[in-house]
């Protein structure tokens, strides 16, 4: 048994040591519940995600900032997990590899038919016994490092009797507001796509679209931002514990549940309700964003009033026209006497929300816009080229009773 344990113990260590990042917990066990303080080491990144899985799925998970590649992060355990191994793993997104370490949670309050555990009453120590983890090293994550956020979402790719590759669809985030903070994701799949966002920070009302090439929105949901690498097999736990020190600790963390409470309500992923996006307050109106100002800008509040959008279009600006691409109905910005692609779209934007129907966008109420502002250049977003940017900004900011596109997920999102 001793030289079996040494032998993890050692395989452990190995594990860990060999990749850029690193990882270290508080505690040698946990109790289901409690708050675990990771410690990660990984260079050249300012972010690194941990997470803390067995052979089911994702446990808990938190995501680290990192002051020249260290820093500390808490993990919340939830307090309904099984007794057993757990594999804590750490990696960033400018080193593709992962730091893996095992933890022990041990949930004397319930009792679960997935618990993988042996009560000793005895010293105050665990050991492992039996088995060996099988880690308007050998397993890599493939992911790319550009600071900011990691943000993942499903789309489902089979849609009114069609099936769509990943090359078919584009995926987008774009934060609601009356700026443009705009992200196109990379489809990892068929129907994974994952976003890499900077610069946004706070509770944030966004929208995740996605659209086929023919058009159409396909339904698309977030996901957890982490990529979870389930192993395939975990060592049986040998608990031995003092009964005092169990007691103890199992009231802190009731204790401790309790007073989260509150706070794990207001740090939920997302609420998908439309109007739950007034919970986030978009940013305010800046004529320069994408780092210049737009070349042409309206504001209606010094024009005559009209009911709709098509009808300030029509009267008002007259560098746009609507014209079918690829058979899909869109607006375009033409730069006057300049040469431009035919075939490229122009990004049409509502609040920083992306448009596909424009007809929806067209018959909208005027009266609700404060701004047009037209960019003419292309613009280059994740594997799109645009010409041009068509960018509605409501007095609001939040899509006052704009009629949501089919399929987009609308919520609240807490950015770190």
């Amino acid at each position: 048994m001793k030289n079996r344990i040494l032998s993890l113990i050692a395989a452990m260590a190995l594990t860990v040591g060999a990749f850029a990042a690193s990882v270290k917990t508080d505690r040698a066990w946990y109790l289901a519940g409690e708050a675990m303080t990771v410690s990660v080491t990984a260079d050249d990144a300012l972010i690194a995600y941990a997470e803390l899985c067995d052979t089911r799925g994702l446990a808990a998970g938190v995501a680290v900032s990192l002051q020249d590649g260290v820093g500390e992060g808490t993990m919340e355990l939830p307090s309904d997990l099984h007794s057993g191994y757990y594999v804590l793993s750490v990696y960033t997104r400018h080193n593709a590899r992962v730091a893996y370490q095992l933890v022990a949670v041990v949930n004397p309050l319930y009792k679960s038919v997935d618990d993988d555990i042996d009560w000793v009453s005895g010293d105050s120590c665990w050991v492992a016994a039996e088995g060996k983890a099988d880690l308007v090293s050998k397993k890599d994550v493939d992911v790319r490092e550009t600071e900011g956020h990691i943000v993942m979402a499903r789309v489902k790719n089979v849609y009114n009797g069609q099936t769509f590759s990943a090359s078919q669809i584009c995926p987008s985030i774009s934060i609601v507001g009356k700026q443009i903070h705009y992200f196109e994701g990379q489809m990892v799949d068929d129907s994974t796509a994952v976003f890499y966002t900077f610069g946004i920070h706070g509770k944030q009302p966004l929208v995740l679209s996605a659209m086929s090439f023919t058009g159409e929105s396909l339904p698309i949901e977030m996901i957890t931002p982490f990529a979870t690498l389930l192993p395939k097999q975990l060592p049986h736990l040998v608990f031995h514990y003092v009964r005092g020190e169990v007691e103890a600790r199992s009231l802190d963390m009731q204790r401790h549940q309790i007073a989260i409470a509150p706070a794990k309500r207001e740090l939920q992923l997302g609420v998908i309700a439309d109007d739950a996006a007034e919970d986030g307050v978009p940013m305010d109106y800046s004529d320069v964003v994408l780092g210049t100002k737009p070349d042409l800008t309206y504001n209606l509040d010094e024009y005559r009033q009209f009911l709709t959008i098509r009808e300030v279009l029509l009267e008002y600006v007259s560098c746009v026209t609507k014209r079918k691409i690829n058979g899909v109905q869109q607006l375009i910005v033409r730069k006057e006497q300049a040469l431009y692609d035919n075939t490229l779209p122009t990004l049409v934007l509502i609040d920083g929300m992306p448009v596909f129907d424009v007809e929806r966008l067209l018959n909208y109420d005027a009266r609700r816009i404060h701004h047009i502002n037209i960019y003419t250049e292309q613009y280059n977003f994740g594997n799109t080229i645009y010409n041009g940017i068509l960018s509605f900004i409501s007095r609001s900011g939040r899509l006052t009773n704009y009629p949501t596109e089919p399929n987009v997920q609308y919520l609240v999102y807490v950015f770190p």
